[in-house]
């Protein structure tokens, strides 16, 4: 850890500081920006669609209203953004569509960082967007740099032991979008992320572990620190410019910062995600899969679960990430199934597929599911690079089979169509928008001109 942080020291002081790193690290991607790029551009309108879609998909969920209500109480705003079912601030808003984009667990992320920059960035510029009435190529420009700072900051920083990733740099990522949105210039985004980098909040895993809502507000949280620092910088006020020896920033890091240009962006690297859940439970979800396609559906399951007492295990062999941090062996509720390895092979296995209806408590308590998770082994393999699992199932004979997964599609490796990705963002926002809606802001925020309104107000957005 010591030679870490001392590698990271030496590396800052021989260069110039963070703060004048930043500076070019953003003026270099608004470079890019400025040049005609229609696969940058696209890559930006799908990563926008993708997390705005996932943002509104759970507005109507029993607990989001009830959330949506109470901020209502305290935080009333001017407009109701679709799918909403009150008025609220900005902060409350971002807030409740943070709240939202975690509610599956669907929403896209770049894995080198552990985590996903567009989390934190898009909520907050949907928001500001409607109340400030911002252009389109505005809320991109936001998140093209917010996007790429989170993938360089969730690339160094260390997670420690017990901590979740969510609502940590993402107030970084949250305080530089909210700058952007209200254009408070070069010197002022600076000053926020600095701010930002002073008051990084801390996201325990432990919520996770026992299924607990508020896992659910950690980027909402750090959406809305972000938006308070961007205010205050558009003040004057900042953060420390002496950053780049800090203690406690350094022993954060598991490797020095790196804002040097690339040639490749990492919104572009991102991957997509097709089914509910931690990432981590989707390769082993579809080895499962494979294998019922392969082998039929485990024998005697529908008929008598408490026949398969006996049986062999099954075992679930998988790089130790995954373990670590979606090792639920019996999860109870809908947030724990979300990070559980057993869940996602056993209902695989159970029902064929992985979807979001399965997370309830009906699907939870279903025998079959019950007795499948008793069974599964759980095997951290290390030594193999990149992210994959292999199920096995033996028999009471010991007879086995196997499939393995190396890959999924939404990948890096292995892209999606974009109509594959547009009829996600149909199936996430009609049923909350309905049909005509829903498709005004697909068709909007894919093909209008930069210069177009951020929200179509022919796609629901309401003054209240």
């Amino acid at each position: 850890m010591a030679e870490s942080n001392t590698e990271t020291a030496m590396v800052i002081s021989r260069g110039t500081s963070f703060l004048d790193q930043l500076a070019t690290f953003l003026a270099d991607l608004r470079l890019r920006l400025a040049e005609p790029d229609p696969s940058l551009q696209r890559q930006l309108r799908l990563v926008w669609l993708d997390t705005a879609a996932t943002a509104i998909a759970n507005l109507s969920e029993p607990e989001l209203v009830a959330l949506q209500e109470q901020y209502g109480r305290l935080s009333p705003g001017e407009h109701r953004l679709p799918g909403f079912h009150t008025a609220l601030s900005p902060a409350a808003s971002a807030l409740v569509l943070a709240a939202s984009c975690c509610w599956d667990e669907l929403v896209e992320g770049f894995a080198p960082a552990h985590g996903r920059p567009a989390l934190h960035a898009v909520p907050l510029c949907l928001s500001l967007g409607r109340s400030l009435d911002s252009r389109l190529d505005k809320a991109l420009e936001a998140l093209l740099l917010a996007y790429e700072l989170g993938a360089r900051l969730g690339e160094c920083y260390r997670v420690p032991p017990g901590e979740h990733v969510d609502g940590t740099w993402g107030t970084a990522v949250a305080s530089l979008a909210a700058a952007v949105m209200l254009e408070i210039g070069s010197s002022g985004e600076r000053r926020a992320v600095s701010a930002a980098l002073c008051q990084m909040s801390r996201s325990l895993f432990a919520p996770v572990q026992e299924g607990a809502s508020c896992r659910l507000l950690y980027p909402g949280l750090a959406a809305s620190r972000g938006l308070d620092l961007a205010v205050a910088a558009a003040a004057g006020w900042r953060g420390s410019e002496a950053l780049d020896h800090d203690p406690v920033l350094l022993a954060l890091k598991a490797m020095p910062l790196d804002l040097a240009p690339r040639s490749s962006l990492a919104i572009s690297g991102g991957y997509v995600k097709l089914l509910p859940g931690a990432r981590h439970l989707h390769y082993a979800a579809e080895a499962a899969r494979l294998w019922r396609q392969r082998h039929g559906p485990v024998r005697d399951l529908d008929s008598s679960p408490e026949s398969l007492e006996g049986a062999g295990p099954i075992q679930v062999r998988t790089y130790p990430e995954a373990i670590h941090y979606c090792g639920q062996r019996a999860p109870a509720n809908r947030i724990q199934a979300q990070f559980s390895l057993a869940f996602a092979v056993a209902a695989s296995l159970r029902w064929g597929e992985l979807h979001r209806e399965q997370f309830t408590p009906e699907a939870l308590g279903d025998a079959g599911l019950q007795a499948l998770m008793r069974r599964i082994h759980l095997v951290a393999a290390a030594g193999e690079s990149g992210r994959w699992a292999e199920v096995t199932l033996a028999d009471a004979r010991g007879h086995s089979q196997s499939t393995r997964v190396d890959g999924l599609p939404g990948d890096p490796s292995q892209p999606i169509t974009e109509e594959a990705r547009l009829a996600k963002a149909r199936d996430l926002m009609e049923p909350v928008l309905g049909g005509g809606d829903s498709g005004a802001l697909i068709e909007h925020w894919l093909e209008a001109a930069g210069s177009s309104p951020l929200w179509p107000l022919r796609a629901g957005c309401r003054r209240d």
